[in-house]
């Protein structure tokens, strides 16, 4: 009876840790899938327009696109959506400009979204691009 109890135990629990193992991977292969399709991609202006709840600060964001929009270089920019809400970055690569006009460019940058909390600027940044 000992032995029987011993081997049903023995046996459930195998059971019981092969379970947990394929259930590990299955969601570690999903992880890998959504992986393969995001990119990432190299910003040396990324300015973030974050939602606390109640969407991004539109004002601030149509004022820096005006901006960006009417510089004499017409940097290019990119716009990556982050989530539901509207949150978004705008990823610069500022190609356009030499060493001194990005400064004064981000500088400029800088001051419009000072007037926001829910603005960031970051330099020399990664972004991941969701397709």
């Amino acid at each position: 009876m000992k032995k029987l109890t011993l081997l049903l135990l023995t046996a459930s629990s195998l059971l019981f840790v092969n379970c947990k193992t394929k259930s590990k991977a299955t969601s570690s292969d999903s992880t890998t899938k959504t992986a393969e399709k995001e990119t990432k991609v190299q910003c040396r202006l990324a300015i973030g327009f974050n939602s606390i709840g109640s969407g991004i600060d539109a004002a601030a964001f149509d004022k820096i696109e005006a901006y960006i929009k009417a510089h004499p270089k017409k940097p290019a920019y990119e716009l990556i959506p982050m989530g539901r809400e509207g949150e978004r970055d705008i990823c610069m690569s500022l190609k356009e400009m030499n060493k001194d006009e990005q400064k004064t460019f981000i500088d400029e940058i800088k001051k419009m979204s000072k007037t926001s909390d829910r603005v960031q600027v970051n330099e020399n940044a990664e972004r991941t691009k969701r397709p």
